[in-house]
């Protein structure tokens, strides 16, 4: 593995350290192996001078002054590199093997001397007898009071590291050698492996750092390193789970954007789009080739086309003053015909990338108001509709009545009674009118639907049958109600509403087929419900009519030329009454040939029972 500067930097200051801290052990060691050394050797000399003092003392030989009885042993010390001097108190010297002048004099004039004289025996450690070298001395003081006192002084250079150069160069080279290889190698063992380690630590904080949450640092152990690839495989796992966490909320927020019906615009504070969700891009009918993610960062004027829009979205700096946002309507013409849209816009503060502080921005709300504004327009229709519906018969009347108060009543009983005929007509068209209104105003209330109950429809078309056999007859035609149902059966729904429906259609296929022809009424089961038809031979209606026939005040020209005139709101009475009872409505039709209307009521599957399904296969085969 290769090593950084940095590794090899504290490997050089690691062996540094080591050779000044041997440096320093070795001067420690050596120092106190001289003083060992210099104690050893005072001892030695001590010994050698207790000795020669003793062998004076035995042979007379300082009384004497002959100093030949301790030669042998003064030469054997001085093979031994020992200086020997042996002098009485007077001065005399007995024996001098030191080099040079040095004489009895020089040596009463030592500390060492002094201090045998005193005491017995005495140490020094001087310089200048043999040279520069430094020299141990040792006297001892020999003879007593009732003999001659003299002083036995020997001498020897002391021991050095300092004179062993040559040999001391080469230890120290050898054992710094020896160290700093020793270091070298532990210490480019354990880099080794720390570079190893931090390797492993680079490798998964680089991960971390690209957004790869999945990596572990694997460092087993309980040292400086297992600890810390452990914070972090804790601070991975959090981040982790906080990204969860925000990939969720994003997640969720973004699936609410996509499934809003309303339009979301965000500009920042440059007039750039951050924000957009499909459903504005679908209601301004924007030009898109990659989604919404291909306006982002964008300027409003460059994918908005409508200044109105762009104006809205105009950035506003952050202020402590309340700011308000505006609205306006505006229609957009797509594929599908003309949108109309409600736009809002209300300031927002955004977070700036990178950093807690807030910028200016745009929030633009797109609200379809299509439905809404063909609600207006209907309503405005309607008003205007039912008021030329009322303004028709109202004109009859006041003329009929104006020309009546001309007329002498004696002379013009005639034209009287033709004028009141008018007036009885146009009335009845009024009442009609009045009548088909207040249905049209309670089918159309929530609360206006009675509560759902069983009806027995048996005696429901007897009552039908009652109500317009006679009036079918009146007008000439073939009147029929047919029923494929089992006797008892009963239908779960508002008998208020159901009647108004029938009633209604029953009238239209009344008036508008001529005499001869034939109005049939028919029940039967079908689709888990039942079906209720009313067919006529009348007019008919063109096709291109059709769709329209359940519109308010809606007439076909047709009918208006014929003799009997309806309000127009029938079959738009029906189709609201249908609805509220959760069917359909359907309707066919041919010039000429007639109408059929086929309402279709549900049942639940409780009320849909057996009796019920048997009339269904029954209805079908009999269809077949």
């Amino acid at each position: 593995m290769r090593l950084g500067g940095l590794a090899w930097s504290w490997l050089a200051a690691i062996a540094f350290v080591v050779l000044a801290a041997l440096v320093a052990c070795f001067f420690l060691f050596s120092a106190e192996v001289e003083r060992l050394r210099d104690a050893e050797l005072t001892e030695q000399l001590r010994a050698d001078a207790r000795m020669l003092s003793l062998a004076l003392d035995s042979t007379a030989a300082l009384a004497q002054r002959d100093p030949g009885s301790v030669a042998s042993m003064v030469h054997a010390l001085r093979q031994e590199g020992i200086d020997t001097a042996i002098f009485a108190g007077d001065g005399t010297m007995l024996v001098n093997t030191l080099p040079g002048t040095i004489g009895a004099a020089d040596l009463l004039a030592r500390p060492e001397v002094r201090q045998a004289l005193e005491s017995g025996w005495g140490c020094a450690t001087s310089t200048g007898i043999h040279g520069p070298r430094e020299t141990q001395t040792v006297a001892v003081r020999t003879g007593s009071d009732a003999h001659e006192i003299g002083v036995v002084w020997l001498s020897r250079p002391r021991w050095s590291f300092t004179i062993q150069t040559r040999s001391l160069g080469r230890l120290v080279g050898l054992v710094a050698l020896v160290a700093v290889a020793a270091v070298i190698g532990i210490g480019l063992a354990v880099t080794l492996r720390w570079a190893r380690l931090l390797r492993r630590l680079e490798g998964a904080a680089t991960s971390l750092a690209e957004g790869d949450f999945s990596t572990k640092a694997e460092i087993d152990g309980a040292d400086e390193f297992a600890l810390l690839a452990r914070a972090l495989n804790r601070v991975v796992r959090r981040l982790r789970a906080d990204q969860h966490t925000i990939e969720s909320q994003r997640s969720t927020l973004q699936a609410l954007l996509d499934q809003l019906q309303q339009g979301i615009v965000v500009a920042d504070g440059d007039g750039c789009i951050v924000l957009i969700n499909p459903a504005a891009v679908r209601l301004l009918n924007l030009k898109v080739t990659s989604g919404c993610s291909g306006l982002l960062g964008k300027p409003v004027e460059e994918c908005l086309p409508q200044y109105e829009l762009q104006r809205l979205l105009r950035p506003f700096a952050i202020s402590s003053e309340p700011q308000t946002g505006g609205e306006i309507s505006l229609r957009v013409d797509g594929p599908d015909g003309a949108v109309y849209l409600l736009a809002r816009a209300c300031p927002v503060r955004l977070l700036q990338a990178g950093s807690q502080e807030q910028a200016a921005g745009r929030l633009l709300v797109l609200t379809d108001v299509t439905s809404l504004r063909r609600a207006v327009e209907i309503q405005t229709e309607f008003v205007a509709n039912a008021s030329h519906e009322l303004r028709t018969p109202l004109s009859a009347i006041r003329a009929a009545v104006e020309a009546l108060l001309d007329l002498d009543l004696n002379k013009d009983a005639t034209a009287a009674t033709q004028f009141l005929e008018i007036i009885d007509r146009q009335s009845a068209r009024l009442a009609t009118l009045a009548r088909d209104l207040l249905d049209l105003a309670q089918v159309q209330q929530p609360t206006g639907a009675a509560p759902l109950r069983p009806l027995e429809l048996g005696s429901f078309l007897e009552e039908l049958n009652e109500r317009w056999a006679d009036v079918a007859r009146q007008a000439g035609l073939d009147w029929r109600i047919e029923s494929h149902l089992p006797a008892g059966q009963t239908l779960l729904t508002s008998p208020r509403l159901l009647r108004l429906v029938l009633d209604n259609l029953v009238d239209n296929a009344i008036q508008f087929t001529p005499p001869g022809g034939q109005v049939r009424v028919s029940v039967s089961v079908a689709d888990r419900g039942f079906e209720f038809a009313v067919r006529d031979t009348g007019c008919g209606i063109p096709e291109e009519e059709q769709p329209r026939v359940f519109e308010r005040f809606y007439q076909v020209e047709r009918a208006r030329s014929g003799t009997r005139c309806g309000s127009g709101l029938g079959l738009s009475i029906v189709r609201d009454a249908v609805t509220a009872l959760s069917g359909t409505v359907r309707l066919a039709s041919r010039v000429g040939e007639g109408t059929c209307v086929v309402v279709w009521l549900p049942q639940p599957a409780e009320q849909f029972g057996q009796d019920a399904a048997h009339a269904v296969a029954d209805n079908n085969l009999n269809r077949a």
